[in-house]
């Protein structure tokens, strides 16, 4: 197997300036200096032979960000922002850092440099040593013949007393062209109890070469991710295109979208894992051409007028729990289409927690474990359904589900067919895949942490 140069292989020679005694504020500052060429990554070929590789380069102004054990052995730490200066891009540059701290001591090191203070652990816990709060964007914009370098995340360790750190990639990459006009999104999925973006916690282990792996903890983590160049132009046809993905093992395989519609899928037994510092080649992608799809957009700022009439803030107390939900219509174009409102099962809520607001104008989930069922098409499926989050909460939490839980549980993995998302920001669309989809099936957005929808817009795909 060829290897090809990717991402960044950072040799460091710290030049740490000898401390006088006197401790001044100039004295306790010291300049740290150290020189970065690129790591060698491995291919992956799926499907298409690979005949060029992204030159990785270190750019003006680039950061890293190192953290020292000299700050406290393990909790929250500042780190130290290290950058370069280039008149133009080159495989090998200099980094520094000039300013007070960054004593001598262990170090940890991640790219790209951190915005804020976060966790680590010096002390070889479980034989690994940890920095926590490390990002691999669900959604990804994309740059012709290389990546998103905000996703590009790469980690080192040095014991006290070397001189160097040298980096290694926590990510894969994925390549793909495109043929025929008009791609402006696209989107790689993988099973829902498989992560492949989110915030996760680097793990090195405690002997060399340190080699990172990116750990779901108890923060948001994706089975997918969104990619544009920046959602309204399209894809080239003539231009490489990378994505860069957390590594994990795949029960299901891995599908890939462009403008919402299936263009390739992988089962498990063509590719079982996503490999750190792997690319993947998925070759060329197929523009899929114009369907008569059905997208209906669903307006809860409005009461409907329909029969049987549909709980509001004002008539909730007459709505108690019933198994398995109430139906109720959504007049649109002439037809009326079937949702489903309900609590779990064996709920013992007397009032309904799932209604209409007539002041604050939205589809009120007032409790978790709710769930509201989309209409099932007749000869269609359920492919993609967005979201307009109505509510000023930053902890609302969706995902679509298969069926209505018969006990409190939340429903089990199997039954996810498009992950959980947090709507933290009032106003903003969330935008969710479906994975498998089966004509004329009742899809639900199930509650996990109550938040409300202002409109919800649901796209069929002919079977």
């Amino acid at each position: 197997m060829k290897s090809y140069k990717l991402f960044f292989y950072v040799a460091f020679a710290l030049l740490l300036a000898a401390c006088a005694k006197d401790k001044s504020l100039v004295d306790m500052k010291r300049q740290v200096r150290f020189m970065a060429e690129s790591e060698i990554a491995t291919k992956a070929v799926m499907g298409a032979a690979e005949t060029g590789k992204p030159q990785t380069l270190w750019e003006n102004g680039d950061k890293i960000t190192v953290y020292s054990s000299a700050d406290g052995a393990s909790g929250n730490q500042r780190g130290y922002d290290f950058s370069t200066s280039l008149s133009s891009s080159a495989a090998s540059a200099e980094f520094t850092y000039s300013g007070e701290g960054c004593a001598s001591g262990n170090y940890l090191a991640i790219y790209p440099a951190a915005t804020a203070a976060r966790a680590v652990n010096f002390t070889g816990d479980g034989d690994i040593y940890k920095m926590a709060a490390v990002d691999v964007p669900s959604s990804q914009t994309l740059v012709a013949g290389s990546f998103d370098r905000s996703a590009a995340v790469a980690t080192a360790y040095a014991p006290e007393g070397s001189t160097s750190l040298s980096f290694k990639n926590a990510v894969a990459l994925v390549k793909f062209r495109v043929s025929g006009e008009g791609a402006k999104s696209g989107k790689i999925t993988v099973d829902a109890s498989e992560y492949i973006s989110g915030r996760f916690r680097a793990d090195l282990g405690t002997t060399a070469p340190y080699v990172p792996v990116l750990t779901k903890y108890s923060q948001p983590a994706s089975n997918f991710v969104d990619f544009t160049i920046d959602g309204t132009t399209s894809f080239s046809t003539d231009t490489d295109y990378y994505v860069v993905l957390r590594p994990t093992t795949l029960s299901s395989g891995m599908t890939v979208y462009l403008n919402d519609k299936v263009v390739k899928t992988f089962t498990s037994a063509q590719l079982a894992s996503i490999d750190r510092n792997t690319i993947y080649n998925l070759g060329t992608l197929n523009v899929p051409g114009a369907t008569a799809d059905k997208v209906l957009t669903f307006d809860f700022t409005v009461v409907p007028d329909v029969t049987p009439a549909w709980p509001t803030d004002v008539t909730k107390e007459d709505f108690p729990h019933v198994e398995g939900g109430i139906e109720r219509f959504y007049p649109l174009d002439g037809t009326n289409y079937s949702f489903i409102l309900a609590d779990c099962g064996q709920a013992t809520n007397t009032v309904a927690q799932l209604f209409l607001h007539t002041s604050t104008k939205a589809l009120v989930f007032n409790a978790q474990k709710r769930y509201l069922g989309f209409p099932a098409i007749s000869g269609y499926k359920l492919t993609k359904v967005v979201c307009l989050n109505a509510s000023g909460v930053t902890t609302a939490q969706f995902e679509i589900v298969k069926s209505i839980s018969p006990n409190t549980d939340h429903p089990a993995t199997s039954e996810i067919v498009s992950a959980a998302q947090v709507w933290s920001t009032k106003g903003i669309e969330y935008s969710y895949i479906l994975t498998g989809p089966v004509a004329s099936t009742r899809y639900y957005l199930y509650c996990i942490s109550k938040g409300s929808v202002g409109a919800i817009t649901l796209t069929y795909e002919p079977a």
